[in-house]
């Protein structure tokens, strides 16, 4: 991946942790919309996109599956494209 280049979209996604339940973390994707023009922010909370619980210990200790690393990432990324604003010719 480059150096910051300062260039941002005006839609993208967030990623969160929290304890949900003793022993589980739960992984939080939001949609967020950055409608001020600036290519920094402010992002504001537009939509929840989706939520899964994992173990706390697999998690803490770095410990998922290739198949959940993947997943995750395809999620974001194809929830990027989604959110992309131009049209596929």
């Amino acid at each position: 991946m480059e150096v910051n280049d300062q260039e941002r979209g005006s839609s993208g996604v967030i990623c969160s942790l929290y304890e949900a339940k003793e022993g589980r973390l739960r992984l939080v994707l939001d949609d967020v919309k950055n409608e001020s023009g600036s290519n920094q922010g402010p992002w504001t909370h537009h939509v929840l996109f989706t939520f899964k619980d994992y173990d706390l210990k697999e998690v803490t200790n770095l410990k998922l599956s290739e198949r959940e690393l993947a997943e995750f990432g395809f999620n974001v990324f194809a929830r990027l494209v989604a959110q992309w604003e131009h049209p596929i010719e």
